[in-house]
This record gives C-alpha cells, sequence and structure tokens, in this order.
C-alpha cells in the first residue's frame, strides 16, 4: 500500500505537468485535474518561440559539459587520494570539503557575486562553469572515496608488483572498477548543473547567455502566468534529464550502493 501511495505522489504531478501541456488557457482553469479534451500541441511550438529555447539548450548544453569535464576528473583525483594515499591533514582536509555539503547555495550568493565581480566572470559562462564545479566537488569526493575504499586493495598492489606506477594503477586499475560510480557522479551532477537556477541569476545578465531554468521566467508575467505554456516549457526542460536517468537507472543504483559494502 505504502509503495502505491508513493508511486502516485512520485508520478501524478509528472503527469499533470503533461497533462496541463496540452489544455488551452481556458480549459486548464475549468478542468485543472483532468485530461485534455482537445490536445493542443501547438503549445510546445510556442512555448520553445515564446521562451528561445533553442538558444538557451545549446547553453545549457554547453556549462553541462565544460562543468562536468573540470568537476569528474578532479573528483577522481582528489578522492582518490584521500582514500588510497596517507598524507598529512588528511582528515582535516577531508572534513573541511564535507563542510560544502552542510552550506545552502544561497547563503553564498553574495560571496559569489563579490568574486566574479573582482575576476571578471559576471555575465561569463565561465562564472557558471567555475562556480558550478566547485560547488559540485564536495559530494563528488564523498561519494568516490567511499567508492574507492570499498575496491580491494590487493588488484591495486598486484598491478604495482607488476611494474605499474601508482597512476598506471590508478588510470587502468581503479578508475575502471569505479566506472558504476563515476557514472553515479555524471547522472548526480549533471542532473544539479542542468536545474542549477542560483548561480545563473547571480551571474548571467545577458539574455544570449541565459540556460535553460531562467528561461521560465519568461512564461511568469507580473500579473499573469500562461501556464498551459509554461509546462509545456517545463517538459521540453525536463525530458532529457529523465530519459537519461531512465536509461542509466542501472549504473546510478549500483554506484549509489555499491561503495556501502566494504570488500
Amino acid at each position: 500500500m505504502f509503495l502505491i501511495v508513493l508511486f502516485f505522489v512520485t508520478v501524478y504531478p509528472v503527469v499533470w505537468m503533461l497533462s496541463g501541456s496540452l489544455k488551452g488557457t481556458q480549459e486548464f482553469y475549468t478542468n485543472i485535474w483532468g485530461l485534455p479534451q482537445e490536445w493542443k500541441w501547438q503549445n510546445y511550438i510556442d512555448a520553445w518561440e515564446r521562451g528561445d529555447l533553442g538558444r538557451k539548450y545549446l547553453n545549457s548544453i554547453l556549462v553541462l559539459i565544460a562543468t562536468l569535464a573540470i568537476v569528474i576528473p578532479a573528483v577522481c583525483c582528489a578522492a582518490y587520494a584521500i582514500a588510497r594515499t596517507d598524507f598529512r591533514f588528511k582528515k582535516g582536509i577531508y572534513f573541511y570539503l564535507l563542510l560544502g555539503l552542510c552550506i545552502p547555495t544561497g547563503v553564498l550568493a553574495i560571496p559569489i557575486f563579490s568574486v566574479a565581480l573582482k575576476y571578471k566572470l559576471v555575465n561569463s559562462y565561465w562564472g557558471v562553469i567555475l562556480f558550478g564545479a566547485a560547488q559540485c566537488m564536495a559530494f563528488g569526493v564523498f561519494l568516490l572515496r567511499s567508492f574507492f575504499i570499498s575496491l580491494p586493495k590487493s588488484l591495486e598492489e598486484a598491478a604495482m608488483i607488476d611494474g605499474c606506477t601508482r597512476f598506471q594503477s590508478f588510470t587502468h586499475v581503479i578508475l575502471p572498477l569505479a566506472k558504476p560510480g563515476i557514472m553515479t557522479l555524471v547522472i548526480y551532477d549533471g542532473i544539479t548543473i542542468w536545474n542549477e537556477y542560483l548561480l545563473a541569476s547571480v551571474l548571467l545578465r545577458d539574455g544570449d547567455k541565459m540556460t535553460l531554468p531562467m528561461g521560465m521566467k519568461a512564461f511568469m508575467d507580473k500579473y499573469v502566468t500562461d501556464y498551459p505554456q509554461l509546462f509545456a516549457a517545463l517538459v521540453i526542460v525536463t525530458v532529457p534529464m529523465l530519459l537519461i536517468y531512465f536509461f542509466a537507472q542501472k549504473s546510478f543504483i549500483e554506484g549509489m550502493t555499491a561503495g556501502s559494502v566494504k570488500q
């Protein structure tokens, strides 16, 4: 029974969004909970044009790829160093990184803007990319450190006995075994970056550089909101991430659970 209720609570908002995106404005208010009587596919075309979603899609993809290109190598190296090597202040550095999980992003809005202004990163893709990468570091290190610790040390030691350097054992032995954890990190950070609104709203000013979450503002006026077009835009924005998660959910679940079992 609990699973049925949970399924309904989870799925119904998505179904309602899809249903609302296919209604006319008048029908949306007169038949807000029911299925559309006449499907208005034109809402998607109007939403695409009104929000300039094509341009914002390209901006979001650019920010996503560039941020992941920075985060994944940096997190893999940092998590491996903390999990597999011994050096001074290792625990202190690790706990310092974990503090990033405890600080809400909203609290950092003013400091982020001040630093971005100083280094001329305001209204720049690089501002969103670099600060976005910094935000993803703490959870990434936390996740992959647990995953690296769960891998048997004997595999790495055997590779080093066969002549591999530590770096070679890391790239040829550890990273392939850590693929589920890395895929989990890519999916989680990818969804986080794709939906990032605060950084974009703080740092971006030019409409041509805005990302998809910023584009949703075009459908919300001061006194009235066109909900069918807004829902259509939300479907356009949400569907890519849902598809990626649907096809990669096996790797995501493996990565989230594998690090909890020590071998």
